[in-house]
């Protein structure tokens, strides 16, 4: 859906796109190697114990099947229905990657 025109979307189609990529994000951090992969990349190669590593990723799919915080995302949804193209990738994904960093704190500090 990447550059897509959005000329039909409503806000409950974007929240729905941005939902559905959340959990595809969040669904690929719930198998060890990938968890350890992205903690190494964005946390210094910090490691957590294997009970810190299961509440993670309880946490993390608990966030998956929560509904989007709209207040986090309104500035993407603002800027998607103002635009004639879904905004990239990159763009939706550190929005994503913000909450999931939130969870992920929790369990390094």
């Amino acid at each position: 859906m990447e550059a897509t025109s959005i000329s039909t979307w409503n806000t409950d189609r974007i929240i729905e796109d941005i939902q559905h990529r959340r959990v595809i994000m969040i669904q690929d951090l719930l198998k060890d190697q990938q968890l350890n992969a992205y903690l190494a990349e964005l946390y210094d190669g910090q490691q957590v114990s294997q009970v810190k590593s299961e509440f993670l990723k309880r946490d993390l799919k608990t966030l998956s099947e929560s509904p989007i915080d709209l207040v986090h995302y309104s500035m993407l949804i603002r800027q998607a229905k103002e635009a004639t193209a879904w905004p990239h990738l990159p763009i939706i994904e550190e929005f994503i990657h913000a909450e999931i960093r939130q969870v992920v704190i929790k369990y390094i500090a």
